[in-house]
Parts: structure tokens; sequence; C-alpha cells
């Protein structure tokens, strides 16, 4: 009974600190650029029509829960692709999953019009580390919105602080700019009809005396 309470004990604790741990992302190629990426679609793919093949998925690392690490690619007709899997070992040279495993009786390309749903993909620095999951804040993010495995549109998100984007710098030159220009505009309502100032006015002429004859 002990033994049994002991593997559960550590069973939950492997559990606790998987979900604990960031994770690996996917791997995506899009208008000529890689991408790790911080969306799992082929997990939207497991059902009760397709089970997900636990067996074939042994995570073997607390950075790669789900027990593989995907590579995408979003091709010229717009529609996203599953490469390759490998398994999830957090090593370099993880050994390769073939997709007629996952996918009986297919070869890839394997055209992704199950899912449905947006591929986050971070850029730049990092900004905060999480250690947990996909938590960790970058610069940037891409978001590309798919809609039965086609793009639909993207957007990109900037998390930098305004002071990074600049911001103090444009509003510092728009308040100069704003004050010359009401320099600028004090100085033409001074002017008189002459094109002179208030302080360069001419002195008003006196009345002439009439002159007794």
């Amino acid at each position: 009974m002990r033994t049994w309470i002991a593997v559960f004990a550590l069973v939950m604790l492997w559990s606790a600190t998987a979900l604990a741990t960031a994770q690996l992302g996917d791997n995506l190629v899009y208008k000529g650029q890689t991408y790790n990426i911080h969306t799992n679609p082929l997990e939207t793919y497991f059902d009760e029509q397709h089970p997900r093949p636990d067996k074939l998925f042994g995570a073997s690392c607390t950075a790669c829960w789900r027990g593989y690490v995907a590579t995408w690619e979003i091709k010229d007709d717009g529609f996203l692709y599953l490469l390759r899997l490998v398994e999830g070992t957090c090593a370099g040279n993880a050994p390769e999953i073939p997709l007629d495993k996952v996918f009986p009786g297919q070869k890839g390309p394997i055209k992704a019009t199950w899912f449905s749903g947006m591929l986050e993909a971070p850029q730049g620095e990092l900004l905060h580390y999480v250690h947990m999951g996909y938590q960790s804040v970058y610069e940037k993010e891409l978001h590309i919105f798919i809609e039965a495995g086609k793009v639909t549109r993207e957007e990109t998100i900037d998390n930098r602080p305004p002071e990074d984007k600049g911001f103090d710098k444009i509003m510092d030159l728009k308040g100069k700019q704003d004050g010359e220009k009401e320099k600028d505009e004090g100085k033409e309502k001074d002017m008189d009809g002459d094109g002179k100032g208030e302080g360069e006015k001419k002195a008003p002429r006196k009345p002439r005396v009439p002159v007794a004859r």
C-alpha cells in the first residue's frame, strides 16, 4: 500500500513540475522565416475519432509535456501544413515520428483543415520570463488567425513599454512643434497693417494747429 502511495505521489509531483515548466514551442515556417510558436495545432486534432497516441508521444522531458515538437508551414495557398514530427526529448537530435503513425495512410505534408484558431509567434527580445507553459512575454507577438486550416488575417501586438517605443521622444518633439507654432501665431497677431510689430509701430501724428492769417 505504501508503495502505491509513493508511486502516486511521484506521478503527481512530476505532473505538477511539468505543468509549471516553460514549454518548447512548435516551429512555423511563414513568409521565408521560421518562428517558434506558442500554439500546438495538432492537439486540436485529437478527439474520440482520432485518439491521442500517448504511447507514441512518450514525454521524456518536463519542458515538452505533449511529447513531440511539430514543424508547420503556411504555404503560398494560404493553408497550414504539418511537415514533420520529432519526439519531445528536449535534445537537438530528437528521433523523427513518422506522420503516417498519426495519420494512417497519409504522407506529409498534411493539410491542417481540422485547425481553427490563432497561431501566436513571439518576436524580438524576451521582456518577462515565466517558468510555466507559454506565459513568457516578448517584445512583439505575431497573431495569425486561421479558419479550417486557412489564414484569414494577421496582426502584430507590441508589448513594449511606451518609453521603449520612443513615445517620450515623440511627445517632446510634438510639444516643441506646438510651442513654436503658438509663438508664430502670436507674432502674426502682433503685426500691424504695414508688417511691423507693436514695438515698431509709428508714433501717432500730432494734430495740426491752424495758423491765423
